[in-house]
């Protein structure tokens, strides 16, 4: 009856999913950005505990728009072509297992992903699970995209002027902000936004605000970033506007 096979699938899902439930596996960092050199580690946990089991978990590499690639199997054995600089790391009997990246490398960048098994056999019945975790994504630094926005002509009219400075799509995150005024640095009136993450970039907002006589004063206004120990800069000259 070809009815058997997958009434015998689908009773053994639900009966090991009421005796066990179902095997889940949490990755960190699900984000990091890395330098080239520096020790890169990604946990992986599993809802259950192995048991005595050499397979149970691999590690696997993604590219953009290519299949995923075996780099560590049997905990912590490497693929046959996965570099030195590559280990894990786990107990046969445990829930906590590792990738270990000693000495990163920029070709290093990309999604990497923990796999477990389980094989739970109960009575007659034999489940097996393969789960992927959710994947941990290596990215290289990237520079901020730094602009530097003038005062509205409303607001010189009125009492004060600010200068708004935006920072957007960099990582890691660690950016800071400085201004200037014709050469001098200044603190007075300066409100920097907190770092905002999505899909592993990073952004913030710096804005000047100064007085109606101050900015009628001044001429070049400079927005300073640091950002992963490198300088970047917006400026604006008043006489060119």
């Amino acid at each position: 009856n070809v009815w058997l096979p997958t009434f015998f699938k689908i009773y053994s899902f639900v009966f090991s999913s009421l005796i066990w439930g179902q095997v889940t596996v949490t990755q960190n960092p699900e984000i990091k950005s890395i330098k080239q050199g520096e020790t890169v580690t990604i946990c992986c946990k599993t809802s259950q505990f192995t048991s005595n089991c050499n397979d149970c978990v691999s590690w696997y590499k993604q590219k953009a728009g290519e299949a995923p690639k075996l780099l560590i199997y049997y905990i912590n054995r490497l693929q046959s072509g996965t570099p030195s600089r590559f280990s894990g790391s786990g107990s046969r009997y445990g829930s906590d297992f590792t990738q270990t990246i000693s000495g990163v490398q920029t070709e290093d960048t990309g999604d990497y992903y923990c796999q477990s098994y389980h094989y739970i056999n109960s009575k007659s019945i034999v489940s097996l699970w393969w789960t992927f975790g959710g994947g941990t994504k290596l990215g290289g630094t990237k520079l901020p995209s730094v602009s530097l926005l003038p005062p509205s002509s409303l607001q010189i009219s009125g009492d004060s002027a600010a200068l708004l400075c935006l920072l957007s799509s960099y990582s890691p995150q660690g950016a800071l902000v400085s201004w200037t005024l014709d050469g001098s640095e200044v603190t007075e009136g300066v409100v920097t936004s907190a770092e905002s993450e999505q899909d592993g970039r990073y952004s913030r907002s710096s804005v000047l605000t100064l007085s109606k006589a101050r900015w009628e004063e001044g001429e070049l206004y400079v927005c300073r970033v640091t950002h992963d120990g490198a300088p970047h800069e917006a400026s604006f000259h008043k006489s060119r506007c």
